[in-house]
């Protein structure tokens, strides 16, 4: 592995036209004004945060309840798909009634019985897709995981890929991108799927350890935050992918405070997206789905320049060939 100190052009968001190291701490803004820069070229793209926002019927119908309001403070790290409602989470409806079907739900625990009362209850993706069924559930589960994973991994297939191409001046070509990074975005899905799926028994048996889970979730998240768009940017296996962000996540300073910039301006943008959904009402919500797709395009598109910069350099600062 050769080194190259030779700066990058002054067109790469890695140069700052002076020659100097461009500042890690700062790479969040730098990347973020670098795609604001190209917005024309990837403005097109803001059509899949904004469907996927659509798409959450129920949170719509939660945001346009005039009993509820909140303000929300959403630290996020970076993400293939970020949404609306990843940043505003409104409120469930005061007095809402939760229904539960299956074995021992009430009357004396008569199976298949139906209760009403308020609780709190776990959204799961395509739930609307299958029935409560008592019978082969874990296939019921299996499926819905499957094809969630399918859709997910081939949207950010399209997406990443897509923002990573124009980024680069070529041709979106999502059909290419679709057929390159499709099954590697898919399997990546279904592990992370999988990972929470396994999860979930020990946190019912044994609620504690929650708790204690929130601290590993949250360095996972932080070591691993660049795999999905690695695959794309750098073209690598998904071991790989989980290989190499771990080490920019352990040894990139750079990486740190691209985190640590993408969670506090997503807080700021949650503080006013939910102000907007609050106070605004039905105007707010549609000012929301407006504003809310269009910033997580603008985040997302700064994290694939980010990881472009670091897929291409290894640092900051400096040019690695292989």
């Amino acid at each position: 592995m050769l080194v190259d100190m030779v700066p990058e052009p002054n067109s790469s968001p890695t140069a700052n036209g002076s020659g100097e190291r461009p500042s890690r701490s700062a790479a969040f803004p730098r990347h973020l004004g670098h795609v604001t820069d190209r917005v024309d070229d990837i403005l097109p793209f803001v059509t899949v945060p904004f469907a996927l926002s659509v798409l959450e019927v129920e949170q719509i119908e939660r945001a346009l309840d005039p009993t509820t309001a909140s303000i929300n403070l959403e630290f996020s790290l970076p993400s293939p798909l970020l949404t609306l409602w990843d940043l505003v989470d409104p409120p469930e409806p005061s007095g809402a009634d939760t229904q539960h079907v299956g074995p021992g739900a009430s009357n004396g625990g008569q199976p298949g019985a139906t209760t009403t009362g308020t609780d709190v209850s776990i959204d799961m993706p395509l739930e609307t897709f299958f029935p409560a069924l008592e019978s082969s559930l874990l296939t019921v589960i299996g499926i819905a995981i499957l094809v969630y994973a399918v859709m997910a991994g081939l949207v950010t297939a399209g997406y990443l890929g897509g923002i990573d191409r124009r980024l680069r001046d070529e041709p979106a070509a999502i059909g290419r991108c679709l057929s390159q990074y499709g099954p590697r975005l898919v399997l990546y899905h279904l592990l992370v799927f999988g990972a929470f799926l396994a999860m979930f028994p020990f946190a019912l048996a044994l609620p504690g350890l929650i708790l204690l889970a929130i601290p590993v979730v949250l360095v996972l998240g932080y070591l691993f935050y660049a795999v999905p768009f690695l695959i794309v940017v750098a073209d690598v296996s998904l071991v790989d992918a989980f290989r190499r962000s771990a080490q920019f996540g352990l040894q990139e300073r750079a990486y740190f405070w691209f985190a640590i910039g993408h969670a506090l301006v997503c807080a700021i943008a949650s503080i006013v997206l939910s102000l907007l959904v609050t106070v605004g009402a039905g105007v707010g919500v549609l000012l929301a789905l407006v504003v809310g797709p269009a910033f997580a395009l603008l985040v997302t598109a700064a994290t694939v320049s980010f990881v472009q910069e670091l897929a291409r350099t290894g640092d900051a600062g400096r040019v690695v060939r292989q």
